[in-house]
């Protein structure tokens, strides 16, 4: 079964750390611990996590440097606050790093669970919606490289269009099962499959939208060179997704 998200907990108090690293397993999170800012920064860099909650006070973590660490080199990995020293001056420099939630210790455990909860959702759609802009563009680039027509395309139409087809069709199938994984995420519900039209309207959908009628209108523009009629029948079901969204 898959877990709930994998977290890194960072306190140098160890009697708190082991409890509530045992607390969330029970959830069904798979939990790593941390003494201090330098191991939590190693973790970090050597696995995997969706969330990071961390202690303000712990050694190595002076003036928040283990989130600005990890705002450098982790990619909008989020962090979640626990201190039993709040100040409005952490309070206010948390504002402009990744940081979901600045809470106070002793922290009601229900309230901790939300926070992991949320900032986990929103992180991993977060990663699913920079894979699908990754892949659309990578999409896009050799779109145009295979369609520009040069005598070797020409020469060579029948197979190559065939290959390239197949390509073509694993790469929007691919771009849609990212955003369904997005859409799931951000509503908290299932979406049906088959259904492109709700995926296609998921927040920043409008950038496959875009890819789509770039890419019709490559297939338009090129039609002379490459004359086939499977190409001709991928862009009338292009314009068909289109027409349905």
């Amino acid at each position: 079964m898959n877990s709930r998200g994998r977290i890194l907990l960072a306190d140098d108090e160890d009697t708190f750390l082991q409890a509530t690293a045992e607390l969330l397993r029970r959830e069904g999170y798979v939990v790593g611990t941390a003494g201090d800012a330098a191991s939590a920064l190693a973790a970090v860099q050597g696995g995997s996590f969706d969330l990071v909650v961390s202690d303000l006070e712990m050694p190595g973590n002076e003036d928040l440097a283990l989130v600005r660490q990890l705002a450098a080199e982790a990619g909008g990995l989020p962090v979640i606050i626990l201190t039993g020293f709040p100040s409005t001056e952490s309070a206010i420099a948390s504002i402009e790093l990744p940081v979901a939630a600045y809470l106070r210790k002793p922290v009601a455990w229900d309230d901790l669970l939300v926070r992991i909860e949320g900032a986990i959702a929103r992180f991993r759609a977060y990663r699913s919606m920079r894979r699908t802009e990754e892949q659309l563009e990578a999409w896009r680039d050799e779109f145009h490289r295979a369609t520009t027509p040069n005598q070797a395309t020409k020469s060579a139409a029948g197979a190559q269009v065939d290959a390239f087809l197949a390509l073509t069709l694993r790469n929007v199938m691919g771009s849609l099962s990212n955003l369904e994984t997005l859409s799931q995420a951000l509503s908290g519900r299932e979406v049906a499959r088959g259904t492109p039209c709700q995926l296609i309207n998921c927040p920043r959908g409008l950038q496959l939208q875009q890819a789509v009628r770039e890419t019709i209108a490559v297939l338009e523009e090129t039609k002379g060179s490459f004359k086939s009629k499977t190409l001709a029948t991928l862009r009338e079901r292009l314009e068909l997704l289109l027409d349905v969204v």
